[in-house]
């Protein structure tokens, strides 16, 4: 039986992905990367965006050509486009076998199973779909913050952390499988532990991770400015396998805009965050992301966004137009922005980063950087590698003509630098 899992949406997802896969391990199973040599197409949608709700659907439509015309025999949907909207998705779209709205991508992984008879499975905690030297590892579901603009408390339920010694298991059992990378998400990953019984937290995690040996890397993405205290600031400082790196969306800087957002924090809070980050962690990349066009924010309230980035000199940093989500408080408010507006304002902030990573890139040729090789590029036939300030697939990329191995550490030197890439030459493995 060949079965195909496409994954759309986050890091949050590949990691459902994975346990659903893990779950259908079979002597008589193949997963297959293509639709249309599929007997069987697992479809796990995101639902956080009308844009990614129409992409899903148009999937599920493509998915459902297959079945009427091509290999496949069955469809089946799982993620948060069911998890928000199943009765719907039952009623329009009949072809699909079956719409799963549980959490538990595991408990969705024994129900296909049983659907499709596959009685005697072997299965395992995670099948890799991603490069198997790094690995997402989602330390909780659910979200507790009720920012105004978004959809997930409602589609996932309030923030709910996994038992810590699951979290281990499942590290220890990533690096027997070969990853070198551990990259921490959540939907607020310093949230971690506030749910649990007893003294289990962050730091307390990321300790235990630290101490897994054949672990290089683990990386921290997801912390919200309200919740970052000092002791993980303390502890990437100390701790040479923490990447000097981490995700810290602001998503704005005015005071107005950020109570209207839900943020829970304010600009003093946010600009003495950043700026003890900076004094105690040595070349640290800070990976932002602000959200322009919100209703209500003023011309005063952008130039004020403007300003802070130029400022600040975010060395990674997201821009995204506001989407006005039905189900959310903010589809009610009023001072809705045009679209005309919201993309000016995405531009204007774009090519203001464009500038700061072409300067600070520029500073880098000439020195040596270690980095991880990602994978290989036909069509640029080079390598893809990224240092220690950068995460897969949303971050700068150093490109490597040299002959090197997919997932091994090399020291390299930097000969080029473009606005968000740079050219580099091997100068020993790492």
């Amino acid at each position: 039986m060949k079965i195909h899992v496409l994954t759309l949406g986050c890091p949050k997802n590949i990691v459902d992905s994975e346990y659903l896969m893990g779950g259908l391990k079979h002597q008589e199973v193949d997963f297959v990367d293509a639709p249309q040599k599929a007997d069987v197409i697992i479809i796990n949608t995101c639902s956080f965006l009308l844009s990614a709700r129409e992409e899903a659907v148009e999937t599920i439509l493509e998915a459902i050509q297959f079945k009427k015309y091509g290999k496949a025999k069955k469809i089946y949907v799982t993620g948060c486009l069911p998890q928000k909207f199943r009765k719907e998705l039952e009623q329009e779209l009949p072809e699909v076998n079956s719409f799963y709205d549980q959490l538990d991508f595991r408990l969705i992984a024994d129900k296909i199973a049983a659907d499709l008879k596959l009685n005697d499975r072997i299965p395992k905690i995670r099948q890799s779909v991603i490069p198997g030297h790094y690995a997402y590892l989602k330390i909780a579901e659910g979200c507790n913050n009720r920012c105004s603009y978004c959809l997930i408390p409602s589609i996932k339920g309030n923030f709910e952390s996994r038992e810590f010694a699951s979290l281990v298991e499942e590290a220890n059992f990533l690096v027997d499988q070969g990853v070198r990378e551990l990259i921490i998400t959540a939907q607020d990953t310093t949230y971690y532990g506030r749910d649990l019984e007893g003294d289990t937290n962050l730091l307390e995690l990321m300790l235990e991770f630290s101490h897994i040996d054949d672990l290089k890397w683990i990386r921290l993405l997801y912390a919200h400015p309200a919740h970052l205290e000092d002791s993980i600031i303390d502890l990437m400082s100390e701790e040479e396998k923490i990447c000097k790196y981490i995700d810290l969306p602001i998503q704005h800087i005015s005071d107005t805009v950020l109570e209207l957002m839900g943020r829970k924090v304010k600009r003093a809070k946010i600009t003495k965050l950043i700026q003890k980050l900076r004094k105690k962690i040595d070349n640290l990349a800070i990976r932002s992301t602000v959200i322009v066009g919100f209703p209500g924010e003023t011309e005063n309230d952008f130039e004020e966004l403007l300003d802070f980035i130029k400022e600040i000199e975010f060395e990674r940093l997201g821009v995204f137009k506001y989407s006005r989500e039905e189900g959310t408080n903010a589809f009610r408010f009023q001072d809705q922005i045009s679209e005309q507006e919201k993309e000016n304002r995405y531009q204007a902030i774009m090519e203001t980063q464009q500038e700061i990573s072409w300067r600070r890139n520029s500073k880098l040729v000439g020195k040596e950087l270690e980095v991880i090789i990602d994978d290989f590029n036909k069509e640029e036939n080079c390598f893809k590698g990224r240092t220690e300030w950068d995460s897969p697939e949303i971050d700068n990329q150093i490109s490597i003509k040299d002959k090197v191995a997919i997932g091994n550490f090399y020291n390299v030197k930097i000969t080029e630098a473009y606005d968000y890439d740079l050219i580099a030459s091997i100068n020993s493995t790492a």
